[in-house]
């Protein structure tokens, strides 16, 4: 899915109110998420997105997901937009400030155009631009960056740029409190006693990804992993079969545009050499002539790129279990 930053700013813009919840989610979950909104914008840049953790975060915190969201889709997005060489860097760290909070950083820095030193005092003002030249050639940020520092400060928190240089880049920081949930409030654990019921759903089942994608196949893995699942991933059709001659698998996925063999190719093969079980297909658009155009190539059903969380693991467990692979793997 192609970045339009248009349609965040008029999110933001539509919210005045900055309602908030207090809801149970993974950080660093919610962050592989948001970059991986901004994977097709950096490639067709030709850019670099990298996240890192400086330190342990726990695995799950009580804030406001939604609106942590925005305000990151919008940094990251600022960043990428105002980028042409180089990349940016999205970093993260905490520490326990109270026995029921932790307090988060996030830094996003890009090698962008960066701003002047008088320009800074005006960018978080509505519809103020740093400059001029700037905002001819990108677009401006609009209300986004007056907004999320809006909302930042309503998650007890802030949203700065604490250090620029023009024709070097930028960093911005947002910091924000949030309550450790009491179900989970040992630091660095992997993935939160209160998420086994998740991992059941998918315990023991072998899974084949085929993308030359490895940022796709790298999210699958991590989604489907987390959830108890074994998962081998191929960067072409051509080792997609050859995998699936070799071990067995219980469901495959495969992208459709792929080098060597393609995932019709692919899909014609397996079931030639007798493969039974589901394959899913993988394709980048939802448009409802190619969904169709898989499902009758002979694929069980069709999941669009970027990958949503939730369609997949739903999608999985439809297909696994009409084929008695969840109940077989469970039992045993």
């Amino acid at each position: 899915m192609a970045y339009h930053g248009a349609s965040y700013y008029i999110f933001f813009a539509t919210d005045p109110k900055l309602a908030l919840e207090e809801i149970s989610f993974d950080l660093k979950e919610l962050l592989a998420d948001v970059m991986d909104l901004f994977r097709e914008k950096v490639r067709e840049k030709g850019l670099e997105l990298q996240l890192s953790f400086l330190e342990n975060i726990p695995s799950r915190l009580l804030s406001d997901p939604s609106r942590l969201r925005q305000i990151l889709i919008n940094l990251i997005g600022n960043a990428i937009k105002f980028t042409e060489k180089g990349g940016i860097e999205v970093k993260v760290e905490g520490h326990e400030s109270s026995d029921s909070t932790f307090h988060v950083k996030i830094q996003v820095i890009d090698t962008g155009v960066g701003i002047s030193a008088e320009a800074m005092g005006q960018l978080f003002q509505p519809f103020s631009q740093a400059d001029n030249t700037h905002t001819r050639r990108y677009g401006g940020t609009g209300l986004g960056l007056a907004l999320s520092q809006r909302l930042a400060a309503a998650l007890n928190g802030k949203v700065e740029i604490t250090e620029s240089q023009v024709g070097q880049g930028s960093t911005f920081a947002f910091t924000f409190n949030a309550n450790l949930d009491d179900k989970d409030k040992k630091l660095g654990s992997s993935a939160g006693s209160g998420k086994n019921s998740e991992k059941s759903l998918l315990t023991g089942t072998r899974i084949l990804f085929a993308d030359d994608s490895s940022d796709n196949a790298l999210l699958a893995e991590r989604i489907l992993t987390k959830r108890g699942a074994t998962v081998v991933i191929a960067t072409n059709g051509v080792e997609a079969v050859e995998l699936a001659g070799s071990r067995d698998f219980d469901l495959i996925l495969l992208d459709i545009q792929m080098p060597y063999m393609d995932g019709y190719q692919a899909l014609r093969l397996l079931r030639l050499e007798g493969y039974k079980r589901p394959i899913i297909a993988v394709t980048a658009h939802a448009m409802s002539h190619e969904i169709k155009q898989t499902l009758d190539a002979g694929f069980d059903a069709n999941i669009t790129k970027p990958l949503d969380q939730s369609v997949l693991i739903n999608t999985l467990e439809v297909w696994l279990s009409k084929n008695g692979i969840r109940r077989r793997v469970l039992s045993s």
